[in-house]
């Protein structure tokens, strides 16, 4: 495997009971480079994500770190590729029984360093990047979301990991804050060196941070490329997503569901 690629998905296949999620997605993730996911919803985003830490397994295909695939991996063994990889969940999953510093001490001591003078400095150092500092004593609750969101990342990078994946990092914020996330994720990027994977489809948000960009459709990759591939795209599908359009054959099914439901309750 190329040293320039950080993580691979190789012809992802995955399904949930009769719906089809992933169907061959193949996809390489340049080390360093920010690539943003793009797709409308169940377009197989998320779910992407998951496996790529190993939080799901394929049907079929494979999931490589570097040189190592991730998809045959115990759990044991997982956790030594996880501690390599952050992850911001959407909803920032932070402990509300813990104060702001437990909450991004936790992953330090979960992979065993017991040094607290240690912990307290990179604690430290993390808020200091996010610009929180002055929060360290307090509970996720007393925090606005933005803050919240800002906390989690914080908690995602503290172990300097390799990869950081974000999950809709910019949903549920106003554009003032959302550009806070996205200038964060900038940041690390550059000054820690990390290769970021941003699963979104906040399209103002895909064009500030991009490097690379993808878009998902049906569980297939409908384009990959730089973002002014994308802004120079003839791809009916891509533009009608850029421009927030609903396509005639959507909107055609949208209509003989409504008419189906109202046979079946006149």
């Amino acid at each position: 495997m190329s040293a320039q690629i950080d993580m691979r998905a190789v012809n992802l296949h995955k399904h949930f009971g009769r719906r089809f999620v992933l169907r061959g997605v193949s996809l390489d993730f340049p080390k360093g480079l920010i690539t943003v996911v793009m797709g409308a919803s169940g377009c197989g985003k998320s779910v992407l994500l998951k496996h790529l830490v190993g939080l799901l397994r394929p049907d079929r295909g494979e999931v490589w770190f570097g040189s190592t695939r991730v998809d045959t991996l115990s759990e044991r063994e997982l956790g030594m590729i996880r501690r390599q990889i952050g992850f911001l969940f959407q909803q920032s999953a932070l402990f509300d029984s813990l104060t702001v510093r437990e909450n991004i001490a936790f992953p330090l001591r979960e992979h065993g360093m017991k040094d607290e003078k240690l912990i307290e400095q990179r604690v430290m150092r993390m808020l200091d990047l996010v610009g929180l500092t002055e929060t360290c004593d307090q509970m996720p609750t007393e925090l606005s979301g933005g803050q919240r969101k800002r906390v989690a990342l914080a908690r995602a990078v503290v172990l300097e990991p390799r990869v950081v994946l974000y999950d809709e990092p910019t949903t549920g914020l106003d554009p003032i804050r959302a550009e806070v996330i996205n200038e964060l994720i900038l940041k690390f990027s550059d000054a820690l060196g990390i290769t970021s994977i941003v699963v979104t489809h906040d399209l103002v948000s895909a064009f500030r941070v991009a490097d690379r960009m993808v878009l998902l459709h049906e569980g297939k990759v409908l384009l990959e490329g730089t973002p002014e591939d994308f802004r120079q795209s003839t791809a009916k599908f891509v533009n009608q997503f850029l421009k927030g359009e609903v396509g005639p054959d959507e909107l055609a099914r949208i209509r003989a569901s409504g008419e189906s439901n109202a046979r079946a309750h006149p």
